[in-house]
């Protein structure tokens, strides 16, 4: 009678133990299936906590959001998110890294430590035929910065950008360190550097990586130079070494494809961060800024930045691209400033004031971009804007 108790004992704590062991695995397993379900709702709610940005969705801009990772898009006039996809959340950037390569450079060409005139030397591997056998030769070619910033800008060269780190910092090591310590300055505290370039690194975790709350911080901080701006719209671009010129094809074809609507900002692509795309669009008085991250195409990922776009663009009364805009409401803004411009024959003169930068004084005329300023007044983006100079506005405006 005591042996059979004693089993029933040992039978009963048995069961009770494994009862508890299966009870703690399915509790770990839900626990795992609810942080990875949860992980659109925690960045959705981490993107309407109070903060630098004010998120108010327009329910007109309903992108197909299986096309990308992440991404948003930002009404820059009305300072408001209209629609987001884990914008707090990091991924890999890829080449969306040379944006903070170009702010460093015009930012040191501002404060005098550099200039665009500066001749920088950019060593490269190319395919040569010695004695009939092919080989790879090391050719060093000298470049002005202003060059190189197109390059890796229009045409995202990696050597370009690992030269200009080079030659601003001293070592691409140091300038990498810089890209860091501005990246914390602006608020980006999920971006990371490890390279000029957004080249994969040879571990997943030292791969460059931002979100896309980060990357409109730093979108926000370049849009107030008007050099920027003046290379990325450019579809297509001349550079030379002192001996022969190269003409180079912006990543960017919605710059391409509207030219007087889209003017920047950077594209990317590595095969663990997708095709990416920070762009900025014109139309009227409103400026959009969209960033899209990891989609399968480049096709795929500018026509989901154009839709965005359009959509939203048609939820405020203006056109979608590539249409002229006849709107006489959106043109109104003009008329109210008439005391910043004088009226001739052909064309309006705009009197350059304090803190005006081509970007601000194209916003004021709309269906003018900085592209026009700059082609019908002659000038380079380059130029310093003066109090009282005059810039000359088309008539159309």
């Amino acid at each position: 009678m005591r042996q059979r108790f004693a089993f029933s004992i040992k039978s009963f704590a048995t069961i009770f133990i494994v009862c508890i062991f299966l009870a703690l695995c399915l509790a770990a397993f839900a626990g795992d299936i609810g942080n990875e379900a949860g992980t659109d709702t925690m960045a959705k709610a981490a993107s309407v906590t109070p903060g630098v940005f004010s998120v108010l969705l327009d329910t007109n801009v309903q992108p197909n959001e299986k096309m990308i990772r992440a991404g948003l898009l930002y009404d820059m006039d009305q300072k408001k998110i209209v629609w987001e996809k884990k914008m707090d959340v990091a991924f890999p950037m890829a080449s969306l890294t040379k944006m903070m390569v170009a702010l460093i450079t015009v930012e040191d060409i501002r404060s005098g430590k550099i200039s665009w005139t500066d001749k920088v030397n950019v060593t490269k591997l190319q395919i040569a035929y010695v004695k009939g056998r092919r080989k790879t030769v090391t050719v060093e070619e000298q470049y002005s910065l202003e060059d190189l910033f197109k390059a890796a800008m229009i045409a995202s060269d990696n050597a370009a950008s690992e030269a200009i780190a080079a030659y601003i910092s001293g070592s691409v090591k140091v300038f990498v360190d810089r890209m860091n310590v501005r990246a914390k300055e602006l608020g980006m505290n999920s971006t990371f550097y490890s390279n000029p370039t957004g080249l994969p690194a040879y571990r997943a975790s030292l791969n460059n990586s931002s979100s896309p709350t980060d990357l409109l911080r730093l979108a926000l901080e370049m849009m107030q130079y008007d050099e920027i701006i003046g290379t990325t719209s450019q579809g297509f671009a001349d550079i030379s070494n002192g001996r022969t010129t190269s003409t180079l094809r912006n990543h960017n074809r919605l710059v391409i494809d509207f030219e007087n609507e889209v003017d920047g900002l950077k594209t990317g692509y590595t095969r663990r961060a997708g095709f990416c795309l920070v762009a900025t669009a014109r139309k009227c008085e409103h400026r959009l800024i969209a960033i899209a991250l990891g989609s399968n195409s480049p096709t795929l990922r500018n026509d989901f930045v154009r839709k965005m776009f359009d959509g939203y663009y048609s939820s405020i009364g203006l056109e979608k691209l590539g249409n002229k805009q006849e709107n006489v409401t959106a043109a109104a803004p003009a008329a109210k400033k008439a005391s910043y411009y004088e009226k001739t024959k052909n064309y309006l003169y705009h009197v350059i004031k304090p803190g005006d930068t081509l970007i601000t004084i194209a916003q004021l005329y709309p269906g003018v971009s900085v592209k026009e300023l700059l082609r019908f007044n002659r000038i380079s983006y380059k130029k310093i804007l003066r109090r009282g100079s005059k810039l000359r506005i088309p008539l159309k405006a």
